[in-house]
């Protein structure tokens, strides 16, 4: 029997099938994979190449926790061109946190071996707000308003994945240098999406796009607006694309200008134009609140700083060129004006009408209607319940239908507790490098909780797993502070 172990170890894992054996078996299995194909079904090779794919997948997820850990945090990237380019009926949400729930088993074991203490991460102010809001969700089991506990664990299922990767991210971004990768792949990542919404835009969706676009009226409808189609790259809709190049591009410009090294700043600065020409592509109105909310943030933090004049003086010339130069009348740009039209925009005084008339509902139920009751979820689990029907346009507004006033003062303590330590961490670091991380960071949170007013800025893949693992680095950060009081003023004359 030994010997037998031996020789297969010999000729399958030594030798590769580099071997008169291994040559005959994989000379058989061709011949029978091209039998299956021929006599019984065309798929069965492009099958077979996706369960080896994925099994490797796997290996390499479970011998890599980073590698799982980013493969999680952008597999909503793939999965969605998957369903588009072959016409599959894959839940999303569900495929995206089974590769959660591996990357979790891989970081977990990682950790487990090392012997890595944990407890006091969740010692910290906003670690234990999540918590809070995670226990929170829990007893939205026994609300009265809401009976199906279907709905209720397909909405509390979400909250467990994000809780471990939640966990799981302090244990990954546990150095400078990881940290810095992650803001670094988040960046490229964005690039990627960047450079697909713009190839959509000047050379055209692809026959698979074009046949998604059309299997339904209500998606053209929501595509085609103002003249033009709004471009949705890679991601699940244009409002998704858009609030990520939003964000990514206030996010790479505050980088720009903390950024001392001149071939940095001025890649940066590129990255910041190609990611707002992208923004302007997707047609989100919200975008332009999130990108004007971060300037006027960055202005009110970093006032003192002789570079932040500059900048704001050249943000409005860039507007002032945008909406009244040669480009004035382009459905990107009449897009983006309707922003400001307020009230005299049909779509924002049919919002402001809905606002108004469900506060008496929200007044008298202090608990929320109860998880998955509004929209598209409501329609689903509870089509009887007028919030079914009911648009929120907001993500705050859906959020308090649900959890109700209490739960919603909850969350508006945990966003409090986030820009807290952002803008705290900002002003007391010592480190230049780390300065300019607290304030990226805080920034960019900042225009997700502006956009997240009329649409849902952070709920949504991917930029809900960015959210969390931002929040991680904010706790982090102190850590890695090491500057010395007596040479930070050297520090800073160096950044400057």
């Amino acid at each position: 029997m030994q010997a037998i172990t031996s020789w297969f170890k010999e000729s399958f894992f030594i030798k590769r099938f580099n071997s008169p054996v291994g040559k005959v078996i994989m000379a058989l299995l061709g011949i029978a994979v091209a039998f299956l194909t021929v006599k019984i079904n065309k798929v069965i090779p492009i099958g077979i190449v996706g369960l080896l794919g994925g099994i490797l997948f796997v290996v390499a997820c479970l011998r890599f926790p980073e590698f799982a850990y980013y493969s999680y945090a952008f597999s909503i990237f793939f999965f969605t061109l998957l369903v588009r380019l072959f016409n599959l009926p894959v839940p999303l949400g569900i495929s995206v946190e089974g590769i959660g729930l591996l990357a979790a088993a891989s970081v977990f074991a990682e950790q487990f071996r090392k012997r890595a203490a944990f407890v006091s991460f969740w010692k910290s102010p906003i670690s234990l707000m999540v918590l809070v809001m995670f226990i929170y969700t829990l007893l939205e089991l026994f609300n009265p308003e809401a009976h199906r506990i279907t709905a209720w664990f397909n909405y509390f299922r979400k909250q467990i994945v994000f809780l471990i990767y939640f966990q799981m991210s302090y244990f990954v971004l546990d150095s400078m240098d990881r940290i810095r990768r992650f803001v670094k792949m988040w960046i490229y990542v964005s690039l990627v999406a960047c450079a697909w919404g713009i190839k959509q835009q000047y050379i055209g969706f692809s026959f698979y796009e074009e046949l998604w676009i059309n299997s339904d009226p209500r998606i053209t409808e929501l595509l085609f607006q103002g003249g033009m189609f709004r471009k949705f790259s890679l991601l699940s809709d244009p409002a998704a694309y858009g609030v990520l190049t939003a964000s990514s591009t206030i996010f790479t410009l505050v980088l720009a200008m903390r950024e001392p090294n001149k071939k940095k700043k001025r890649n940066l600065f590129i990255l910041t134009v190609i990611q707002f020409l992208a923004f302007g592509y997707s047609g989100t109105r919200t975008g332009n609140l999130m990108i004007i909310a971060g300037l006027l943030m960055y202005f009110f933090l970093t006032i003192t700083e002789k570079n932040t004049l500059r900048l704001i003086m050249i943000a409005v010339f860039a507007f002032i060129f945008l909406f009244f130069g040669p480009m004035k009348n382009s459905p990107v740009i009449l897009r983006m004006k309707s922003t400001f039209e307020g009230t005299k925009d049909p779509s924002a005084a049919v919002r402001e009408y809905n606002r108004k008339r469900i506060q008496p509902f929200i007044h008298a139920r202090p608990f929320g209607a109860g998880l998955n009751t509004v929209e598209m979820e409501g329609q689903q689990y509870y089509p009887n319940n007028p919030l079914a029907y009911f648009p929120p346009d907001s993500g705050y507004l859906k959020f308090l239908l649900q959890y109700g006033w209490v739960g919603f003062a909850l969350q508006m303590f945990l966003f409090f507790l986030v820009l807290q330590r952002g803008v705290y961490g900002f002003y007391t670091c010592r480190d230049p490098e780390l300065k300019t991380i607290y304030i990226a960071i805080t920034i960019c949170i900042f225009s997700l909780l502006v956009g997240h007013y009329s649409q849902l800025g952070i709920a949504n893949y991917p930029q809900i797993l960015f959210y969390y693992g931002a929040l991680v680095i904010l706790i982090r950060l102190k850590d890695f502070d090491t500057i010395k009081p007596q040479t930070q003023n050297y520090a800073l004359e160096q950044q400057h």
